[in-house]
């Protein structure tokens, strides 16, 4: 349900066929990227229509779309990976592994100028992945601690 901050009153429902997960408003206001299930949704924020709608090969707990330009999202859930698509195709371009052996991964984020990712898991360690710079073919694994230049910081509990 979306809400209207000043009424408090409900806006709009977004239909969706699991529990909703996730939700985040895109930097620029034009998306909102919802996870339920196995899916990745972005929604139009002004008509509330649904813009793209994607499988994903897990059960996803979070996603969050690239700020800077819109053309990729990420995605992490109960594979323990950090997923990187196309937003246009759906294709995966990269998978970065997490690193906590069995916990499932809670969260995933861009920063705001699209300069890295953040991830988390259950076990509390939290991971910020630098992006840009390293060439990535697909379905490349990255360890737990990155190549050199590839993680700004990594933290866990």
């Amino acid at each position: 349900m979306l809400w209207d901050l000043r009424s408090g009153k409900i806006v709009q429902t977004l239909e969706t066929k699991s529990p909703v997960t996730s939700a985040e408003v895109s930097q620029d206001g034009r998306h909102i990227t919802t996870a339920d299930g196995s899916n990745v949704k972005f929604w139009d924020a002004n008509h509330f229509a649904l813009v793209k709608s994607y499988y994903m090969p897990c059960s996803v707990e979070s996603a969050s779309l690239e700020p800077k330009h819109g053309n990729k999202f990420i995605a992490g859930g109960e594979d323990m990976w950090v997923h990187v698509f196309d937003f246009h195709t759906g294709e995966e371009i990269v998978r970065l592994q997490q690193g906590s052996p069995c916990m499932v991964l809670s969260t995933v984020c861009s920063s705001p100028g699209g300069e890295s990712y953040a991830s988390g898991s259950e076990d509390g360690t939290i991971r910020i992945w630098q992006t840009g710079s390293g060439n990535h073919e697909k379905n490349d694994s990255v360890p737990p601690n990155g190549p050199s230049g590839r993680v700004k910081a990594s933290c866990g509990c």
